[in-house]
């Protein structure tokens, strides 16, 4: 009898922290949702001042010897600009589209899935402006990464000529 009461204790308490997980797991979906829609309209705005800086300021430096680390810098830092804005927006598009479940699945493919998932829900939906610019910004993102780390490696390589 007190295995049998053990082991309905046991069943209670698992259902009791798997409810409890899901409600937390809703609270922060929706914390994300109300985030994202405050801090979405201000990040875009940053992410062009930013666009337009790395196009006319970093880009024609990157091309100077003494100036590449300062470029890798500061195309490392856009890509963190591009890349939050586009998980916000990747969210939001998630959320609107397709609801609270296919956020909560987004959420659990490694923390970014929310941008494939609005890429894959504008495209069915047949927003294909907004799926084309969803990719165009994960160009941006990854593209600026790319190029800064090229450009840190290069700037690493002449301050070793240099120096030796």
């Amino acid at each position: 009898m007190g295995d049998l009461l053990k082991s309905i204790g046991g069943f209670i308490l698992g259902l009791a922290i798997f409810i409890g997980v899901g409600i937390i797991a809703v609270f922060l979906i929706k914390g994300d949702i109300w985030l994202a829609a405050k801090v979405l309209p201000w990040l875009s705005i940053i992410m062009w001042f930013v666009f337009i800086f790395d196009v006319l300021f970093l880009l024609p430096l990157s091309f100077l010897k003494k100036r590449k680390g300062f470029s890798a810098i500061g195309f490392i830092i856009s890509s963190y600009v591009y890349g939050l804005t586009l998980w916000f927006w990747g969210l939001l598009l998630t959320y609107v589209i397709w609801g609270g479940i296919a956020v909560f699945i987004g959420l659990f493919i490694a923390g970014v899935g929310v941008v494939p998932m609005a890429m894959i829900a504008t495209a069915i939906d047949g927003q294909w402006a907004i799926t084309g610019q969803l990719i165009l910004l994960t160009v941006f993102t990854f593209g600026s990464r790319i190029f800064g780390l090229y450009l840190g490696d290069k700037a690493d390589e002449i301050a070793y000529e240099t120096q030796y």
